[in-house]
């Protein structure tokens, strides 16, 4: 009988940089996948906001409160890209790691497969064990951050304006706080619950500021000095 073929063999240096790159190509695709979804979900929040501010101010008899509405569908979006946000920086990291090792490596001829590396060996375990490499708090003032707080102030601005305007121009503070009013709900009780929804946006942000998740862990620069790498 003929003997089976040795499956256990090391694998040359050859066919494992043969694997790394076909990989390599995977997870690149992958990434710009959920790079895609970010976009859409962006694009779906911008037209949302532009929706909300033509159909509001074009019909003067809708109440403020469509732009209440219009906040809510836009920190659920929010909520929904941090979450893909997630994904992708879990994707990213793995490209980053090895575009700063595999393929820099095999540009400067110092390419080391042999002598099990770092950043082989955290290769494989986080494809053994993958997870996330940020919380959801700290992905939704990412995003906020990059792009959501400017419709949430166009939205905020907007609404002050419709509530200034419509049904009639307030002409005192008084008039202001009533036309603020939604049913039962007392124009004063209105401006600190949105008040309070400011200052919420605000400390996600703080909280966004910080360096975190998997893109932040590796660095650029000759020696690996320079501090972390963008983000989108």
């Amino acid at each position: 009988m003929p003997d089976k073929p040795d499956i256990s063999r090391k694998l040359s240096r050859a066919e494992q940089i043969t694997i790394m790159v076909h990989y390599y190509r995977a997870e690149v695709q992958r990434s710009l996948a959920w790079r895609e979804r970010l976009d859409r979900t962006t694009n779906w929040a911008v037209a949302a906001t532009a929706a909300i501010l033509g159909f509001t101010f074009a019909h003067p008899e809708i109440p403020h409160a469509a732009f209440l509405f219009g906040l809510t569908i836009i920190y659920i979006l929010l909520y929904v890209e941090s979450r893909r946000y997630r994904f992708f920086d879990a994707y990213e990291y793995r490209v980053r790691l090895l575009h700063q090792n595999f393929i820099s490596g095999a540009l400067t001829k110092n390419l080391d497969l042999d002598e099990n590396p770092f950043w082989l060996a955290e290769l494989v375990s986080d494809l053994k064990y993958p997870q996330y490499k940020m919380d959801m708090t700290y992905a939704i003032g990412r995003r906020l951050k990059a792009n959501y707080i400017y419709l949430f102030s166009i939205l905020i601005v907007g609404w002050l304006l419709k509530i200034q305007l419509h049904p009639s121009p307030a002409r005192s503070w008084p008039q202001f706080l009533d036309q603020a009013s939604v049913g039962g709900i007392p124009g004063v009780a209105i401006m600190v619950l949105i008040l309070l929804f400011a200052f919420h946006l605000a400390a996600l942000v703080v909280i966004g500021r910080r360096p975190g998740g998997g893109r932040d862990v590796l660095h650029s620069g000759p020696k690996g000095s320079s501090g972390p790498l963008a983000k989108p």
